[in-house]
């Protein structure tokens, strides 16, 4: 999807291919995100169209952030052992795996490790008295959101661990400063942003989609493999975390007695863990309704930062149980984190499961761009200087949220870059489009009539990518005569994710 059109804005900018034609580029395109108008381009001056560099990236960055979520961890005193499984959750979690599996989404990973190492800093700059430390911290904060704003909230509550950690004496100047910051920064992400807003209608259906959305998530990371059980694992999870409540209100001292790490902890970890999600979903809804927490592929990157929040959850939870079930045995005390850790390398076997399929899901999808482009290359070796090319007959997605040839944008940035020449443009066919013959060209028309683009004739290549056929047609009659052989491919090849 969008790496297509990125690397075609980076490497092929209208005007002179140079980095500061493609800085100005991104300015128009995302000077809401200021950050990425340096970011995206220098990664394909970089990288160039190595995709194995730019995956790679992405999995560095998403192991970079566990790191420092390991170090948040560690910081905040959960043991070694339980913070190592975590972040390895973590960092294989399958329902926000296009963060690693699709390059574009790989900005909010970076977000989330300038936000991840702002929390590491802050926290030992509280530990150790220091305003230098958390002045460090604020413009990582910064950075985060100008990155990517899903970490504002976040932010923008992190005062509360500060809280927990030292009181509210020593908390509360800094979290003000983490707030202007937030607040700073938002207002320019705001103010910079050109979508419509939906109003408080629009809004508040949008937070219900959200919530059930979260709801189906929550159920499946709990419970990955075989059929779906949404209701049955919540219920189970809201059973254990309430017998720890009631367990720890009614004899804390026996459930604190002699641990640095106990029920009281879990429990804190299990709850922290869930506002953590509810923070990264809740950035989203005065979005677009296409933003919502979901299972499919590339639109599960609303859940990169939510992810950080659903595996303590769970892990926090598994906690709670191993030391209800402790107290059967009260003098074997490996018993709590034995379970434990034993229930979150079953998650992580379960995790790992999946993502191998989605990887799989998301080989086949790359597998059939390449098809399609060499299909376009062997039919028609030279394009000249300002042709457009209308691709039909190919599917649009090889499942839901993995793309094949899903968008303008998608196809016209891979022609772009396959003929190495930025005056080219493309159309996929998609599902509910149609060609159509006019006196001012050839049309990319919606089937209720709208004209999506007009091509002047002899400036249109028309290319069947199933069978290789292809046409130039220089005017009206011979646009009629091949029209029909240009319809619209399947836009699912599959719908399991």
């Amino acid at each position: 999807m969008d790496d297509w059109s990125n690397a075609a804005a980076s490497l092929q900018p209208p005007g002179s291919p140079d980095f500061g034609s493609a800085l100005e580029t991104y300015v128009d395109a995302t000077i809401y995100r200021p950050v990425l108008v340096v970011y995206v381009p220098f990664t394909y001056l970089v990288f160039g169209m190595h995709m194995h560099y730019h995956l790679a990236w992405a999995v560095a960055l998403s192991v970079l952030a566990v790191a420092l979520f390991y170090g948040v961890l560690r910081t905040l005193g959960v043991p070694w052992i339980h913070a190592l499984l975590i972040g390895a959750l973590a960092l294989v979690f399958p329902w926000s795996d296009s963060t690693r599996l699709w390059v574009t989404a790989d900005q909010i990973t970076l977000s989330i490790t300038f936000a991840a190492a702002g929390i590491l800093v802050a926290l030992v700059g509280l530990n150790r008295g220091s305003w230098r430390w958390h002045a460090c911290a604020v413009v990582l904060y910064v950075l985060s959101i100008l990155s990517y704003e899903v970490t504002l909230p976040l932010i923008a509550c992190v005062g509360v661990l500060y809280c927990f950690r030292a009181g509210w004496r020593a908390a509360r100047m800094r979290w003000l400063a983490d707030l202007v910051a937030a607040v700073a920064a938002g207002i320019w992400v705001g103010a910079h942003t050109t979508r419509t807003a939906s109003g408080l209608e629009g809004n508040f259906e949008h937070l219900k989609q959200i919530v059930e959305g979260g709801e189906t998530l929550l159920g499946r990371s709990g419970l990955p493999l075989g059929a779906p059980h949404t209701t049955l694992v919540l219920l189970a999870t809201v059973a254990i975390l309430g017998a720890g409540v009631i367990a720890y209100r009614w004899f804390p001292d026996r459930f604190a007695e002699g641990r640095k790490w106990g029920l009281r902890e879990w429990l804190f970890l299990a709850f922290g863990g869930l506002a953590i999600a509810a923070l990264g979903w809740v950035i989203f809804i005065p979005a677009d309704p296409y933003y919502t927490p979901t299972i499919y592929g590339e639109t599960n990157r609303v859940n990169g930062l939510a992810a950080f929040g659903i595996v303590p959850f769970y892990y926090g939870t598994f906690g709670v149980l191993g030391t209800l079930i402790a107290q059967v045995r009260v003098e074997v005390r490996w018993i709590a984190a034995s379970v434990t850790v034993l229930l979150g390398i079953a998650l992580l076997m379960s995790y790992t499961h999946v993502l191998r399929r989605h990887i799989e899901i998301w080989d086949v999808a790359y597998t059939a761009e390449r098809v399609a482009i060499s299909q376009l290359q062997k039919q028609i070796p030279r394009l000249p200087h300002g042709t457009t090319v209308f691709g039909s007959s190919y599917p649009a997605n090889q499942a839901p949220g993995v793309p094949i040839l899903a968008t303008t944008w998608d196809f016209d940035g891979m022609v772009k870059m396959e003929y190495n020449d930025s005056t080219l443009s493309a159309y996929p066919i998609l599902p509910g489009r149609r060609v159509g013959c006019r006196d001012a060209g050839v049309t990319l028309e919606k089937e209720e009539g709208d004209v999506e683009v007009t091509v002047p004739y002899g400036s249109i290549r028309l290319l069947n990518l199933r069978s290789g056929r292809h046409s130039a047609p220089r005017s009206q009659r011979e646009c009629r005569r091949v029209a029909d052989s240009y319809v619209p491919g399947p836009l699912y090849l599959s719908t399991a994710y």
